[in-house]
Parts: C-alpha cells; sequence; structure tokens
C-alpha cells in the first residue's frame, strides 16, 4: 500500500466515513500520519493538475482539506507537490471533499494521459443518468456533475427523493449539490430511456468489463453514460447492446461489487456501510458498499478528462505581432547576375 489519504482538518463524521470509504475502494490507506511524499490537493496558484501523470512509485501521503478553509498553511508549507482537480464551472469549482479524495486518488494512483484540448468540446460530452436511492449521495453526485461542465443529467430516483421527497430531505439533497449556485438541469428519468440512445454505456464499480479510461466516453448526445445501476437492471433491449465499463475497485475476496438492495431474499443481510451505492455479495461479514459520490465523480472526471477544454486562442496582442504568413505565387521573377543577360521573346513575356 503504497498511497494513504490524509483528511486534514476534515470535520463532518459522514465526510470522513465516506473518505475512508475511498480509500478502502481504491486498496490504499488512511490515517493521520504522513508517509513519504506528501502531495497536497488544492485549487492554488501554481497547482499541477490531476491529469497526464505517471502511475506512483513510491510511498505518498494525499491530503484533503476542510469543507470551507481548505487545507491549513502548515500542511500547504510542508507539500512536496500541490495538485488540482481541474474543474469547468464558474459557480461549482469544487467537489465534495471525499468526492475529491477519491478523484485524487484513483488519479495519482494509477496516473492517466492529459486532459484533451479541443475546439469544440461540448460537442464530445456525452448524455448521463444517474441512479440513486440516498439524498445526499444523489446531491454530492449532481454537485460533481456541475463542476465537471455538465448542463444536464437525467436522474432516476429510487427513493433519494430529490423530486418528491419531504422538504428536510430535499433541503438536504440541495445542499449537498451546492443548488443555490449550481446551474444544473436535471430531468427525472428511467432506464428505459437509455433506448433512445444509439451507444449505452454501464459504469459499474468492479467486475468484468473494459478499464474505464480505455472506454472512449466521447461520443456526443447519441452516448449515454450510465452510473449507479446494475447490469441486471437494464430493460432487455437495451442489456443487448449496452457495454460495461469498470472502475476495478477493490472488491472483498473474489466477491464481485453489486448495487444495494439487488440481493434476493436468500442472500445473506448486507451491512450497509455507504448507505447508497454497491455491495460485494458474499456471506456475513464481507459485504461492503460503495457510496455512489465516489463512482459517479471518478467517472465524471475521466468523461472530463476525454471530453477536454477548448483549445486556448491567442489574444489580440499575440495575434498582432505574430509574423505574417508569406505569400505563395504560382510564378515568380527572379534577379540576374550583373553580368549576364537573357534575351526574352515578346510573345513569351506577354504571356507571363
Amino acid at each position: 500500500m503504497n498511497l494513504t489519504l490524509f483528511p486534514d482538518g476534515v470535520e463532518n463524521p459522514a465526510n470522513l466515513a465516506r473518505i475512508g470509504d475511498a480509500a478502502r475502494l481504491l486498496g490504499i490507506g488512511c490515517g493521520p500520519t504522513i508517509i513519504g511524499r506528501l502531495i497536497a490537493v488544492e485549487n492554488a496558484p501554481g497547482a499541477a493538475d490531476i491529469y497526464g501523470r505517471r502511475p506512483l512509485r513510491g510511498e505518498a501521503t494525499l491530503a484533503v482539506g476542510n469543507e470551507r478553509r481548505g487545507l491549513s498553511a502548515a500542511t500547504m508549507a510542508r507539500a512536496d507537490e500541490v495538485v488540482q482537480i481541474p474543474t469547468l464551472s464558474r459557480t461549482v469549482n469544487t467537489l465534495n471533499v471525499a468526492a475529491a479524495a477519491a478523484v485524487a486518488g484513483w488519479y495519482v494512483r494509477r496516473g492517466s494521459g492529459p486532459q484533451a484540448q479541443t475546439a469544440r468540446p461540448e460537442t464530445r460530452r456525452p448524455a448521463l443518468l444517474i441512479v440513486g436511492c440516498d439524498h445526499v449521495e444523489v446531491g454530492s453526485s449532481l454537485r460533481s456533475a456541475a463542476a465537471f461542465g455538465f448542463r444536464d443529467v437525467l436522474l432516476e430516483d429510487r427513493g433519494a427523493g430529490w423530486f418528491d421527497g419531504p422538504s428536510s430531505v430535499r433541503r438536504e439533497a440541495r445542499a449537498a449539490a451546492r443548488r443555490h449556485k449550481n446551474p444544473l438541469r436535471v430531468h427525472r428519468a428511467t432506464l428505459d430511456h437509455a433506448a433512445r440512445f444509439e451507444d449505452v454505456v454501464l459504469v459499474t464499480p468492479s467486475g468484468p468489463g473494459t478499464a474505464l479510461h480505455r472506454e472512449r466516453l466521447t461520443r456526443g448526445p447519441s452516448q449515454l453514460i450510465v452510473v449507479g445501476a446494475h447490469p441486471d437492471d437494464l430493460p432487455p433491449d437495451v442489456a443487448d447492446r449496452a457495454r460495461i465499463a469498470t472502475l476495478g475497485l477493490e472488491s472483498v475476496g473474489s466477491a464481485p461489487l453489486r448495487p444495494i438492495g439487488a440481493l434476493g431474499a436468500e442472500s445473506a443481510a448486507p451491512r450497509l456501510i455507504g448507505g447508497q451505492g454497491w455491495e460485494a455479495v458474499g456471506s456475513v461479514g464481507s459485504v461492503e458498499s460503495v457510496p455512489l459520490r465516489l463512482i459517479a465523480s471518478i467517472l465524471l472526471a475521466e468523461i472530463s478528462r476525454q471530453v477536454g477544454r477548448s483549445r486556448p486562442s491567442l489574444g489580440r496582442e499575440a495575434r498582432s505581432v505574430r509574423e505574417p504568413r508569406r505569400p505563395r505565387y504560382g510564378k515568380a521573377v527572379h534577379p540576374l547576375p550583373p553580368d549576364a543577360s537573357l534575351l526574352v521573346d515578346l510573345d513569351s513575356l506577354l504571356d507571363f
């Protein structure tokens, strides 16, 4: 285990529990001790993007900060490296701290290619369908969707209460989504809507499937990415053509991770750690869950990496000093040396 998560001043017990879940699922450590190089996750001037890194070698500690204040000055001063998670929203420019820990841990440990740069990235952005049953997990996932540049999201609400829940539940969900500054449009949907799309990719935490970073997630609005559902949940006409992409997260023993609530009556009673998410099917004491915000945020970060940013354009001043392009001629006249002479026929000269 060569990477450790260090929650620096994180106060919310639920966030601390989710950071622990992220460490467990990524197969890394979590604790108050700094081991090896210290990598700080903070939106700070000069911070390097989390993308475009080689896989981690040697021991390192990844520090994530307080929900409001970020990392402490002492941690920043001690850091060997500062990285940031690039966001694409003008109003939602941070993730939930546990979601940030999952994203940063995923990319620092595994490495990735750089974020793409393209002329029209929005034409490459797929549609997104989130399936959720816990209001806070759904809200945090919607916060991540906005931060990574989505303007519209489809939501199958399986009891999360985002649309019709009690006022207290809706208030908590919207607080988790940072709704006061989150312009994301959330549309009521079900998995049956997947039939309308030419290309469907279901993202799972573990099990068989194409590794997420090898799956093309840039096919534009005709492609639908689904997260939070199990392959068995897909309608038959969609399941036959949908592709499975997996995050390859840690499961318990050989048991695959499954969505909570998908177990049959004969299965052992699940031990729920993450509330909404996935669980490994096995004997009592071997069931683990995957909170939706963690898998959704890793997925959204990878979509953002592949879809990319707009290519930086030259400013007016830079364009004005750029060397002018030399004209191209089909024919040209070249001067002769002073002591040379050339006889030219008048008709040839007129033709020229």
